[in-house]
């Protein structure tokens, strides 16, 4: 890293923030993800504040999960892809909007790793000149505008009105109205159980308004089947009418031959009838014509009529495949979760970004065994007593430097009056209290398989017996002396590099007495050991933080174990290692070996006092 120091390492942070959240962090590596009981973050080592958003943002996202998701119900209700994604929006809203309500900080958090996608372009709505799936469209919908409204997420709105409009485009109106109804009642979500609940709501409206779209279809498709038969009979009743007419005009001329005689007698006035009749056709032709306009203007309405309803077949078939589609959609046709977007943003640095020397453990919690626990306590309680009696007194006596004589004060030395016959007035006592130690001491033990060697055939006594007995003896000292603050923590848990806090700082011992059982297993990852003992000093109030490590090896990456070191030593953390039965001088400069395990005990107290009284 550039900062070789621990104050604002990117891990110490990330730790941090995962013990205010109340949950288990792991920086190493080159991936970040959540295995539903811890969040690992990659150790990054440039100082790239977009980044840090990036992950501060991923690390509250993933902690609200951890904290307020039920997984098994979760689990249970992801049975299609459609449903998966819309519960997984609906909870991702439901727990920030949480985590937000208990740390109110997280809502800018969040609202960064936003505003991050939104500038790297990351973040892409689509529109309507794209082919998109409808279930992108609903889902992308979900996704902007409940991180904009309910979250707060301003830099989303525009993002939420695009949506939207996508949206009334896709889908009938119906549809869309009873889904703005239904995402009002998200703010009041309550556990993850609810979620499935509105989930399934949502989809059960979508099945309803395709049925409705289907109906309309059926009914149009009725319609049309109906216009046919509606022509035929208009067609039959102008044959009837043609027909009635030839028979009118056959009678007519049966008529005119009758009435010859008369009409050659009345010929002048046949002429002037003929005169008036002759203007007769023209008009006949007039009345002809209005009558093909409006029967040609009928044909065009019918026409009109029947291209209307294919319109109207063709968006009600467009709606119900649209819904369709959303029912049926696979993993390919939803969108991509946000914070899985944000998971492979971290894992895709450059290789050169990444720490090597960084890999924050998860602190295990501790299996616990009164029985042994208690055995172990009663067995040192009395020794522990006299020592702490000991380093009690040793500290309060080295808080006060000698007497000096001053001219004024509440306490006469007798012997100094003999000054006032020579006019020396300086015949005071004064002392002056110094501040208590103010001391952080974290013990880091080793547990490894080497450590279950025996040392005394007589007793059967193990190397991590008489090093478990010793830090319970020296915790119990240290915790009743004013100003001092221990802890221990016993490493590695099983085959991984995790670590096992005994005993917290600011925790006492005998109210976890169960925890301290003399365990070994693994190897020895000592580097790893350090970032957690390192962190855990950093977050105490003490001014001074010691941490003091007991071990019977090597580690298993000298290189990465003195990195560490140094960076410690940079940031003003004591270090002294103790060597059982191994030198570790060229780890610590501050390093004993004992030869005789006899003198575990002995050497701890004694390196202990030596720390405290130079506080």
């Amino acid at each position: 890293m550039r900062n070789n120091t621990l104050n604002s390492a990117f891990p110490i942070v990330a730790a941090a923030l995962g013990n205010k959240f109340g949950v288990k962090v792991r920086v190493g590596g080159k991936d970040a993800y959540t295995d539903g009981k811890s969040i690992t973050l990659p150790a990054y080592n440039l100082e790239d504040s977009s980044y840090k958003d990036v992950a501060w943002g991923y690390l509250a996202h993933e902690a609200a999960h951890l904290r307020f998701t039920d997984f098994a119900d979760f689990g249970n209700a992801a049975t299609s892809p459609v449903r998966k994604h819309i519960l997984n929006i609906l909870e991702d809203i439901r727990i920030e909007k949480q985590m937000q309500e208990t740390y109110p900080g997280t809502r800018r958090t969040t609202e960064k790793v936003a505003e991050h996608l939104i500038k790297t372009g990351d973040f892409k709505v689509v529109n309507q000149d794209q082919e998109v799936h409808p279930a992108t469209v609903l889902g992308q919908f979900l996704l902007f505008r409940l991180r904009n409204d309910v979250l707060g997420q301003n830099a989303l709105s525009a993002y939420a009105d695009t949506a939207e409009a996508l949206l009334e485009e896709t889908f009938p109106v119906g549809a869309v109205t009873r889904l703005i109804g239904l995402l009002s009642e998200v703010p009041d979500l309550d556990s993850t159980r609810a979620c499935v609940r509105l989930a399934d709501r949502i989809l059960r409206m979508i099945e309803e308004e395709q049925e409705k779209e289907q109906e309309k279809i059926r009914q149009q498709q009725q319609q049309q089947q109906s216009q046919p038969q509606e022509s035929d009979d208009s067609s039959s009743q102008s044959q009837a009418a043609s027909s009635n007419s030839d028979q009118d005009d056959d009678s007519s001329d049966d008529d005119s031959k009758q009435d010859d005689s008369s009409q050659v007698d009345d010929s002048q006035s046949d002429q002037d009838d003929g005169q008036d009749q002759s203007q007769t056709p023209a008009q006949s032709s007039d009345d002809d014509g209005d009558d093909n306009d409006q029967q040609s203007g009928q044909g065009h309405t019918q026409s009109a009529g029947s291209s209307s309803d294919q319109s109207q077949d063709q968006d009600s078939e467009q709606l119900a495949q649209a819904l369709a589609s959303v029912l049926s959609a696979g993993e390919n046709d939803v969108p991509d979760d946000l914070f899985e977007a944000v998971q492979a943003l971290l894992g895709s640095q450059p290789r050169n970004a990444y720490d090597a020397d960084v890999e924050m453990p998860i602190a295990v919690d501790p299996s616990r065994n009164p029985a042994v626990g208690n055995a172990v306590l009663n067995k040192v309680l009395s020794h522990s007593g006299k020592i702490r009696a000991s380093l009690q007194g040793l500290v309060q006596s080295s808080r006060y430097d000698r007497p000096v004589a001053k001219r004024s004060g509440n306490r006469i030395v007798g012997g100094k009056l003999s000054r006032l016959v020579q006019g020396d007035t300086r015949v005071f006592e004064r002392r002056f209290h110094h501040r208590a130690p103010n001391t952080a001491i974290h013990l880091l033990i080793d547990g490894s398989g080497s450590m279950s060697g025996v040392h005394d055939q007589q007793s059967k006594s193990r190397l991590i017996d008489i090093a478990i007995e010793s830090s319970v003896a020296l915790a119990l000292a240290l915790e009743g002396i004013s100003g001092v603050n221990p802890a221990v923590t016993r490493f590695p848990s099983g085959d991984t590099s995790n670590v096992i806090p005994l005993l917290r700082h600011g925790q006492k011992v005998r109210p976890n007495a169960a925890v301290f059982l003399p365990v070994t297993d693994g190897c020895t990852p000592l580097h790893s050991a350090l970032w957690y003992a390192a962190a855990s000093v950093l977050a105490t109030r003490e001014e001074r933080k010691i941490i003091i490590v007991l071990t019977d090896g090597e580690p298993d990456d000298r290189s990465l174990t003195k990195a560490i070191i140094n960076r410690c030593e940079a940031t003003g953390i004591e270090l002294v290692g103790i060597g059982i039965c191994h030198n570790v001088s060229h780890l610590f400069d501050n390093s004993i070996c004992i030869s005789n395990v006899s003198e575990l005990k002995t050497e701890l107290f004694r390196i202990s006092r030596d720390l405290l009284l130079t506080a």
